[in-house]
């Protein structure tokens, strides 16, 4: 029988883990495959007309219940809301460790775009680049964080670093192998990259997933308390 807390910590799993990063996909699977727009601009045009009213529905009132519940949860769930905390630092650092190898793919011509720009003009639908940058790397960030609170739920504090790191890689290896199949990319260049930068693309992306996963799973450990060391599933029968 699910508890108060446990209801809370679900909400907080769809609220700040599906329903922002699927922002991204269920947009662009919109433009791709059931618009037929693979490619360039007419491709993100198609997939702001997606986004538009997904962000107004709920992508905007899940960030808010989401604020909400961290609010409500400081004083009634303080293990809850700690993990919220610390997967908020987490997913800063993933994003971090993520566009330090990322950024080699965008100076060497690997990536077919600079993913936060092409977040920025899905979202906006502005050619301008100052409300296309900032958004984008809002979105981008937000995915971020959206995994660090994925691992925290899931994982919590585990026996050592090396465990932490193990799960955090394999968190963001299971968001590798989505992209390289999924939309927007297999559609881009082919899964796993083959029709563009190949093994580049690939070999890039999973470097930057492998150490944004460390640096998820090593902050999370450090930053989690010892009781925090249960994983999802007893987490949510603990009163």
């Amino acid at each position: 029988m699910l508890n108060k807390k446990s209801i809370l910590t679900l909400v907080v799993l769809f609220t700040g883990g599906f329903v922002p990063i699927q922002l991204v996909t269920l947009s662009f699977w919109y433009s791709q495959y059931f618009k037929g727009e693979t490619l360039g601009p007419k491709m993100v045009r198609t997939a702001h007309e997606f986004a538009v009213p997904y962000i107004e529905f709920l992508y905007i009132p899940s960030i808010i219940v989401f604020v909400g519940i961290m609010i409500y949860s400081k004083k009634n769930y303080p293990d809850l809301f700690r993990r919220m905390k610390v997967g908020i630092i987490a997913g800063l650092m993933l994003g971090l460790a993520l566009d330090v190898v990322r950024q080699n793919g965008v100076i060497n011509g690997w990536l077919p775009q600079d993913v936060p720009m092409m977040f920025g003009k899905m979202v906006t639908g502005s050619q301008s680049f100052v409300p296309i940058f900032i958004v984008g790397l809002l979105v981008h960030f937000l995915n971020a964080i959206n995994f660090g609170i994925i691992y925290t739920l899931l994982f919590g504090k585990l026996k050592n670093y090396t465990l932490a790191i193990i799960a955090g890689v394999g968190l963001l290896l299971f968001l590798e192998l989505g992209m390289m199949i999924g939309p927007p990319m297999a559609k881009m260049v082919g899964p796993f990259g083959v029709n563009w930068a190949w093994p580049q693309l690939f070999l890039l992306t999973l470097v930057a997933h492998i150490a944004s996963g460390v640096a998820c799973g090593l902050t999370a450990q450090f930053l989690l308390k010892e009781e925090d060391n249960k994983w999802l599933w007893p987490f949510l029968k603990n009163q």
